[in-house]
């Protein structure tokens, strides 16, 4: 495998894409976010990164909640077009249907089939970014995104983001079951180069 050195930059990872929502001044506003991560399952936590200045951010700041919601490939123009747009010049509040859960002040996205409420918890500051924590108070699936009571990805179809720049994709096909595809593995080397196999 002959490698190339492509400099310090950030690897092109395929990340899930979702929407913060957040009452600025008693209205909802919407942040595209394509830098997100569960930080842990028990109790439920969920790390956003923001570059700064997000009126999204204020209103997180303003009321001490937001949202998380994780939108289907069928809304990729709204979910772009919330990232294009800042609040602080346009106003996004009609982006989405918004509802409210038993917070009340953090507006999720009624389009979106996952979404999550949740309690500020802390803001880690970096030099061009924000790390925003929150703690996951409630979490609402449309209905017919369910199997046994969870969540199914197929079902809720995840927009997917190609850093950096895109483009947007959706989910491939099964490769294996996690947690159970290792437990086979001697020792040997994949066959395959750049992903494939």
């Amino acid at each position: 495998m002959d490698k190339m050195k492509l400099g310090a930059k950030p690897p092109q990872l395929v990340l899930p894409v979702v929407v913060m929502g957040a009452n600025v001044e008693g209205k909802p506003n919407y942040c595209t976010v394509a830098w997100v991560t569960i930080i842990d399952d028990d109790p439920p936590a969920i790390g956003l990164v923001l570059g700064k200045g997000r009126r999204t951010m204020d209103g997180a700041r303003e009321n001490g909640t937001f949202s998380v919601n994780v939108p289907g490939t069928a809304s990729a123009a709204a979910v772009d077009h919330c990232g294009l747009v800042s609040g602080h010049k346009q106003d996004k509040s009609e982006a989405f249907t918004a509802f409210y859960g038993v917070l009340g002040t953090a507006p999720m996205a009624k389009e979106c089939p996952m979404n999550a409420e949740c309690r500020l918890r802390n803001i880690v500051e970096f030099e061009g970014t924000n790390l925003v924590v929150g703690d996951v108070v409630e979490l609402y699936v449309d209905r017919d995104c369910l199997v046994d009571g969870k969540p199914d990805a197929r079902k809720i179809d995840p927009l997917l983001y190609v850093m950096l720049g895109g483009p947007y994709l959706s989910m491939g096909d099964k490769v294996a079951d996690a947690f159970k595809v290792g437990k086979d593995f001697q020792g040997k080397r994949p066959a395959g180069q750049c992903g494939h196999r």
